[in-house]
């Protein structure tokens, strides 16, 4: 399970760390906005609304947004990642981190920057949660709009977390896939992603580990090269790649993209793997398909082809 969520959380996260806990109660409010598809409620900014290809808010003429993302993993796991190292390997520079507590959950409060596309970032992160589930919420926009700053912190810090709310994962994606005669089936999810294996469990209890990860990301700048923005997109991956073996032009369901196969292993473990990686293109977004096996490779490869071959946006 580890790995399938570090494949998921690349672009997450020291600095100072506050230990002063403080302690926020929250409630919900009629100016609350429910981020839909999360158990997450919240009161934006000014001039936000719902955001179009992520789960949460935007305001896209200054390129500003709140994304909120569930991890199906226990808060203490999922928080000890934030470290100083692990942070600056995203490109994110954190100032201050404060341990608080959100309507009686453990929580972080994170102050950073970041540089995207030549542009400076402040970039606030809201993560809480339990033994069974944790929240991130990230709050970004331009350093230079300093009037953001004030608004930003208290939309994150305005968050009521309903966990008896229900989640259907499959409405919160733009795309359906077919799992009939692949033996693979839905196993959870982490935002709009989806992480689909033999058993259904987190981590799974299969002998080859056989899983896909389907996600979607977006860009705000223009990638000229697709070809090597996935051979670069596989290589900074949380596995280590030994070789790639195969780069091929993919259309799938009228989107043109890039297949690689390559042999792996895990980098703690040293574990070989075959993984299996077809980013698809369109406009500003990617979706990023990922198989990974540690047995069976050359039957789990046609395996991984035939399932992702499925994959068709809904209309």
């Amino acid at each position: 399970m580890k790995k399938s969520i570090l494949l998921l959380l690349i672009v997450h996260f020291c600095c100072i760390v506050a230990f002063g806990q403080q302690k926020i109660s929250t409630e919900i409010t009629d100016a609350h906005k429910n981020v839909v598809g999360t158990k997450v409620s919240l009161i934006p900014p000014k001039e936000f609304t719902k955001a179009v290809n992520f789960l949460g808010f935007q305001q896209t003429k200054t390129g500003s947004s709140i994304m909120v993302l569930n991890v199906p993993a226990d808060f203490s796991e999922v928080s000890a990642g934030f470290t100083k190292e692990g942070l600056l390997t995203q490109g994110v520079i954190a100032s201050k981190i404060e341990r608080i507590t959100l309507n009686d959950l453990p929580a972080l409060f994170v102050t950073a920057e970041q540089k995207a596309y030549g542009i400076t970032y402040t970039k606030y992160i809201l993560t809480f949660g339990s033994n069974t589930e944790t929240m991130l919420i990230n709050g970004i926009f331009p350093k230079s709009l300093t009037a953001l700053n004030d608004g930003m912190k208290k939309a994150l810090l305005s968050t009521v977390y309903d966990a008896s709310k229900k989640i259907d994962p499959f409405k919160n994606v733009d795309f359906k896939i077919d799992t009939t005669g692949t033996g693979l089936m839905f196993a959870n999810y982490v935002g709009s992603s989806m992480i689909f294996n033999r058993d259904g469990k987190m981590p799974s209890q299969s002998k080859d580990k056989a899983s896909v990860i389907i996600s979607k990301s977006f860009s705000t700048g223009t990638v000229d090269d697709k070809k090597l923005f996935a051979i670069n997109r596989i290589k900074n991956l949380p596995i280590e790649i030994d070789a790639i073996l195969s780069t091929k032009p993919i259309k799938i369901d009228s989107i043109f993209g890039y297949e690689i196969i390559a042999d792996a292993k895990d980098k703690k473990t040293g574990v070989k793997e075959k993984v299996y990686q077809v980013l698809l293109f369109t406009d500003s977004i990617y979706y990023m398909l990922f198989g990974s096996s540690e047995a069976d490779f050359d039957a789990n490869i046609l395996l991984f082809q035939k399932f992702i071959k499925t994959f068709e946006r809904k209309e």
